[in-house]
C-alpha cells in the first residue's frame, strides 16, 4: 500500500496537545484527537475519521495529523530511541526498524520513530506497550488506536506500507518475552566466575534471554581476562555456547568486541555510528548527475541495490562490464561524470571461461578478469546476502559490486515474499557497508505494441521494481527486423529517465542514433509485404490464398489505393509502374 493510497482512505484525524484533566502543572500534555470541524474524534469510531486532504486543509489550527489503525494497518511507536540533532538510532531500535522493513518516519519530537505496515496484530489484537532495551518504550498498535503522522521518512526504509505479518508476529512475541529493563545494561556481578560459567554454558537468563546483551556481557569478561586483546576475545568466544551464526557477521562481531573493550576499560558503552537510521539526506551516487541536472538525478546510489534487466543475449554483461571499467578509471559514463571506484563482479550464471571470452571480445584487459569472482556450488547454495557480505569483508575498499545472474539465485522469481527477502537482505548488506550493489536479471522479449519500458517490465515479481533504486532496461530496438541496435533506458527512482541507443561494432557497444521507425508488425503490414513480394510493378493485384486472410487483403487493398501504394483504374488494382523496390 502506497502512502498516497493510505491518504485517500477515510482514516485520518487531527490532534492537539492538551493537558490531561486534573493534571499537575509539570505533567506532560496528551495528544487529543479531533475532526476537521473542531469536534472530538475517536480512534475507535470510523464515523469521526476524515481523509488526509480534509485534515491537511486545517492542520494549521491543530498540532498535527494522525492516522487511525486497524482494518489491515498496524503501527509501531518507538519512544526516545534516537538523537533529535544527529538522527542516530540505538542499535536495538535500529534492528527493529530494519527487521520490520516497512514505511518508517520520525515522530513529532524527533527522538522517536513510527513504523506503519500492512497486517493484523496477532492473538487478541490488543496493543502492546512495554519497556525494552534501547528506548523508553515500544507500543505496537492496531484497531482502536492511532499514530501521529509527520511524513519525515527515514531513508533506507521502504516508501510504502508493506505486508510484514511474519516480522510483526515475531516482534510481538519478542517484546512480550523481553525484560522490562528500560535501558541497555550489561551487569557483571561480584562473583564474576559464576556469571562467566553461566554465559559460557549459554545461559542468558540474567539478560532477559536477550542474546545480544549476553554476547556483550561475556565479551566484557573475556576482555578483562585477555588484557583487551580483540583477537583472543574472538577466539575464546567461538568456544562458548553463545556462539551462533550471527557472530560471523563481521560488523556485529567487531562492534560487540569493541564495546566490550571500552566497557572493560571503564568507559561507557556507546552506540555505534553504523547503527544509525538517518533521515533523508544527500545520497552518494556512483554515476553523478549531468551538470544541469539536480543531484538526485545520479545513477546507482551507494547503500542500495540497482538492477540491469534484459532478455537473454541482449548484452547485459557486455553493457555492464565496460561501464564498471570506466568507473574504475574515473572516466565519464554516457556523458555523466564519475569518481574512480573499485569494483568486483560475482559470477553466478556463467563459467569463468565464458566470462573471460566476453571480456576479451570487449577488449578489456586481464586485470578486469581478475576482478571477477566465480561462485562455487557451495556459495550458490547460500543466501546471496551472506555471500555478498563475506566477499565485501575479503575485498576491503571495493565500493561497487555486480551480481551477474541474480534471478538464477532466487528460488521463485514470481513470489513476492521470496524476491523481497533476497533483495531486502542485499539491501541491508549494502547499507551496512555503504556499497553500491548492481545485479543483472532477466526480462521478457518485447516487440510491437507489447513493448513496455517501465520499471515493472522486469521478469518476475513487482517487488524487483519496488526494492531497486536505479533500473537499466536493455532490449533490441525492433524485434521485427535484424537490426543490431539496442535500446537502453536508465530509470532512476527519483528523476527523469534517460534513453540511449547502441550498436555492436568492432566488439564494443557504440552509441548511435535511433533507427528510423519501422512499420508495426500488424496484419495489414504483413499483407502489404506479401503482396509486394508476389506482384511486380504494373501487375494486376488479385487475392490468392498464400497472401493471407482474404478479409485482410481486401481491407489493405482499399486503403493502399487511398494511400497511393496501388493504382485503381477501371475497377482494377495495379502495382504502380514506377515502383522500384519492395517494401521490406
Amino acid at each position: 500500500m502506497t502512502i498516497t493510497e493510505l491518504q485517500s482512505q477515510r482514516r485520518w484525524l487531527l490532534w492537539r496537545l492538551e493537558p490531561r484533566k486534573g493534571a499537575k502543572p509539570d505533567e506532560k500534555p496528551t495528544k487529543v484527537p479531533y475532526q476537521p470541524d473542531g469536534r472530538r474524534a475517536r480512534a475507535n469510531d470510523p464515523v469521526t475519521w476524515s481523509t488526509y486532504a480534509e485534515c491537511l486543509a486545517v492542520v494549521s489550527q491543530f498540532s498535527g495529523i494522525g492516522v487511525a489503525l486497524g482494518d489491515g494497518v498496524w503501527g509501531v511507536d518507538i519512544d526516545v530511541c534516537c538523537d533529535a540533532a544527529t538522527g542516530k538510532f540505538t542499535p536495538e531500535s535500529r534492528e527493529i526498524v530494519i527487521g520490520l522493513d516497512s514505511y518508517s518516519e520520525f515522530s513529532p519530537s524527533g527522538t522517536g520513530c513510527h513504523v506503519l505496515g500492512v497486517g493484523e496484530l496477532p492473538g487478541d489484537g490488543k496493543q502492546i506497550v512495554k519497556q525494552i532495551p534501547g528506548c523508553k518504550q515500544i507500543e505496537i498498535k492496531g484497531s482502536g488506536c492511532y499514530l501521529t503522522f509527520t511524513g519525515r521518512h527515514l531513508s533506507k526504509t521502504p516508501h510504502d506500507l508493506l505486508d510484514r505479518q511474519p516480522q510483526l508476529d515475531s516482534l510481538c512475541e519478542h517484546v512480550r518475552q523481553s525484560a522490562n529493563s528500560g535501558t541497555l545494561r550489561v551487569i557483571v556481578p561480584a562473583d564474576e566466575e559464576t556469571k562467566f560459567r553461566k554465559l559460557w554454558a549459554g545461559d542468558m537468563s540474567d539478560y532477559g534471554d536477550n542474546h545480544s546483551s549476553a554476547d556483550l556481557a561475556l565479551c566484557i569478561i573475556l576482555a578483562r581476562r585477555t588484557n583487551c586483546n580483540a583477537f583472543l576475545i574472538d577466539e575464546q568466544f567461538r568456544k562458548s555456547a553463545l556462539y551462533r551464526d550471527k557472530w560471523e557477521r563481521v560488523d556485529y562481531k567487531w562492534s560487540t568486541i569493541w564495546k566490550a573493550i571500552q566497557a572493560a576499560k571503564g568507559a561507557p558503552v556507546p552506540a555505534d555510528d553504523a547503527d544509525a537510521v538517518e533521515e533523508d539526506g544527500e545520497t552518494e551516487y556512483v554515476v553523478d548527475a549531468l551538470p544541469d541536472f539536480p543531484a538526485h538525478a545520479g545513477w546507482f546510489p551507494k547503500g542500495e541495490i540497482s538492477l540491469i534487466g534484459g532478455s537473454s543475449g541482449v548484452g547485459k554483461t557486455s553493457w555492464a562490464m565496460p561501464l564498471l571499467e570506466s568507473i574504475r578509471q574515473g572516466q565519464s559514463v554516457l556523458g555523466h561524470p564519475v569518481k574512480s571506484r573499485e569494483y568486483r563482479a560475482l559470477l553466478h550464471d556463467r563459467s569463468k571461461k565464458a566470462m573471460r571470452r566476453t571480456m576479451e571480445s570487449l577488449g578489456l584487459k586481464s586485470e578486469s578478469v581478475e576482478r571477477i569472482i566465480r561462485l562455487s556450488p557451495a556459495q550458490q547454495a547460500c543466501p546471496p546476502s551472506d555471500v555478498l557480505e563475506a566477499s565485501i569483508v575479503e575485498n576491503p575498499g571495493v565500493e561497487v559490486w555486480l551480481i551477474e545472474g541474480l534471478d538464477l539465485w532466487i528460488s521463485d522469481m514470481n513470489k513476492s515474499s521470496v524476491v523481497q527477502a533476497v533483495l531486502g537482505g542485499l539491501q541491508d548488506v549494502a547499507m551496512r557497508h555503504d556499497v553500491c550493489v548492481l545485479a543483472t536479471v532477466g526480462m521478457p522479449k518485447q516487440k510491437g505494441k507489447d513493448r513496455y519500458y517501465g520499471r515493472d517490465s522486469l521478469f518476475g515479481s513487482a517487488a524487483l521494481a519496488r526494492k531497486a533504486e536505479t533500473i537499466v532496461l536493455l532490449n533490441m530496438y525492433d524485434e521485427t527486423d535484424n537490426s543490431s541496435v539496442r535500446q537502453c533506458d536508465v530509470l532512476p527512482r527519483y528523476s527523469a529517465a534517460e534513453r540511449f541507443h547502441f550498436t555492436w561494432r568492432n566488439g564494443h557497444f557504440c552509441l548511435t542514433d535511433a533507427p528510423e521507425s519501422q512499420p508495426e508488425n500488424t496484419a495489414l503490414y504483413r499483407m502489404e509485404r506479401n503482396v509486394f513480394a508476389k506482384y511486380k510493378p504494373g501487375e494486376l493485384v488479385i487475392y490468392s490464398a498464400e497472401l493471407g486472410p482474404e478479409g485482410t487483403f481486401y481491407r489493405w487493398r482499399k486503403q493502399a489505393a487511398k494511400d497511393g501504394k496501388l493504382v485503381y483504374a477501371g475497377g482494377r488494382y495495379l502495382v504502380p509502374p514506377a515502383r522500384e523496390e519492395k517494401v521490406n
